[in-house]
């Protein structure tokens, strides 16, 4: 077997070697596109450190970009685009139009809708996975987790994703889903900050109709209640006495319109694997 049959990115098949490197074309392709627009990355999960494989070379292109720098491709060796690639915008520019309209926007192509829900399937993992480091959550036995999460993880997601410290409106809107961006823009509007958030969090989590026996539903009830103090009391201390309320009609918004929203059947045959893997 040559030395050039793995990708030294992503370890799928090398075609050969590109900009000084065995990779496969995906690889390449996206490494020349990266530095020909001189893109600039941020990791999704603010670790820097996402997995980058055939299966997940997509989700994270800060890492996947990041990668191909640590094993010696060459942005030197990029050479200056030779000429217009893209054609699917030639009817638009030639198409005959009426004076004042407007050119239609193209539809999110099956393509880029998978690479989205790619990266914002590596989002989930990470709301996930802070959901299982929640303070009260933690305590819990993994059973009554799993059992919790099977049910909240929507809310979890966009509770989070709705104020993730990186913008992904173009991931939300890339998904061409309209349920999915009014939800995000609504959790949006509470505005709440980490402790506030963290509280919230806390209330998605600990749902004592949720417990899968008495004692359970103890433990949660304890952990809800102990997490509406802190957040009354915090509020009061920001002065805004109204606040409060706010932030409990928005989260009751977000649980009443989880099933309302196509983000159940984006992630409802992988929310069970992610499950397993944390």
């Amino acid at each position: 077997m040559s030395n050039l049959s793995a990708c030294a990115v992503c370890g799928d098949q090398s075609s050969g070697k590109h900009y000084g490197v065995a990779c496969c074309d995906g690889c390449s392709c996206f490494f020349k596109r990266s530095v020909r627009r001189g893109s600039s990355y941020a990791c999704i999960a603010l670790a820097g450190n996402c997995v980058v494989d055939k299966a997940r070379r997509n989700w994270c292109p800060s890492c996947r970009f990041q990668r191909c720098l640590a094993v010696g491709m060459n942005a030197a060796a990029v050479q200056e685009e030779r000429g217009p690639r893209n054609q699917q915008v030639t009817p638009y520019r030639n198409a005959p139009r009426h004076p004042g309209q407007s050119v239609p926007a193209p539809c999110p192509t099956a393509r880029s809708q998978a690479l989205h829900f790619q990266i914002l399937a590596q989002i989930l993992v990470t709301c996930l996975r802070q959901a299982k480091a929640n303070e009260q959550f933690a305590l819990l036995d993994r059973c009554q987790q799993d059992a919790i999460l099977q049910v909240v993880w929507s809310e979890i997601f966009v509770l989070r994703a709705s104020h993730w410290s990186l913008d992904i409106s173009a991931m939300i809107e890339g998904c061409g889903d309209d349920q999915l961006k009014l939800l995000i823009f609504e959790a949006h509007q509470l505005k709440a900050d980490v402790l506030e958030l963290n509280f919230l969090e806390s209330l998605i989590l600990c749902r004592k109709d949720l417990a899968i026996s008495t004692e359970y539903a103890v433990i949660l009830g304890s952990h809800s209640n102990a997490a509406l103090v802190s957040l009354a009391r915090y509020t009061m201390q920001q002065s805004n006495y109204l606040r409060f309320g706010q932030l409990l009609l928005g989260l009751r918004q977000l649980c009443l319109k989880r099933f309302d929203c196509a983000l159940s059947c984006m992630f409802q045959t992988v929310v069970g694997d992610i499950l397993k893997s944390l």
